[in-house]
């Protein structure tokens, strides 16, 4: 299996957003899941062992914000003005975690009432969290 990099996600994401076709978007979600690992931003806390993965409101719905790559988080967090993500030095707050396990922790959230799943917050795609199992039996049939 080959790995997948951030410009090619950029390069399908472009592609299904397109077309809008189901093959484009499968390959988009194959993508992903072919990651090594998958990133999430995290706010600023005192202790380190109290830093989660950031879960925002959109239209009153709670949504993990995951992403393809550090570059994607760090530039996310740069363009929304540093709304805790950031250390005082500047540096970026980020967790990372082998696909598998954000996976396994993003079905975690949604059992405690997390909605959804933005990837790449600001030029990504999202999905409900009820949809990912689905979605990645899909990928992997096909």
């Amino acid at each position: 299996m080959t790995q997948t990099n951030n410009s090619e996600i950029s390069i399908l994401l472009a592609k299904a957003e397109n077309t809008g076709d189901r093959v484009d978007l499968a390959n988009l979600w194959r993508a992903a899941l072919r990651l090594p690992k998958w990133h999430f931003l995290t706010k600023h806390t005192a202790d380190l062992e109290d830093r989660k993965p950031f879960i925002g409101i959109i239209d009153n719905q709670p949504w993990v914000f995951v992403f393809t790559d550090r570059g994607e988080a760090q530039k996310y967090a740069a363009d929304i003005h540093n709304e805790g993500f950031t250390e005082k030095n500047g540096e970026v707050m980020i967790i990372s975690m082998d696909t598998d396990k954000a996976i396994d922790y993003i079905l975690a959230l949604h059992a405690k009432g997390v909605y959804g799943m933005r990837i790449n917050e600001g030029n990504g795609w999202f999905s409900p969290i009820l949809n990912l199992t689905p979605i990645i039996e899909y990928v992997n049939k096909n």
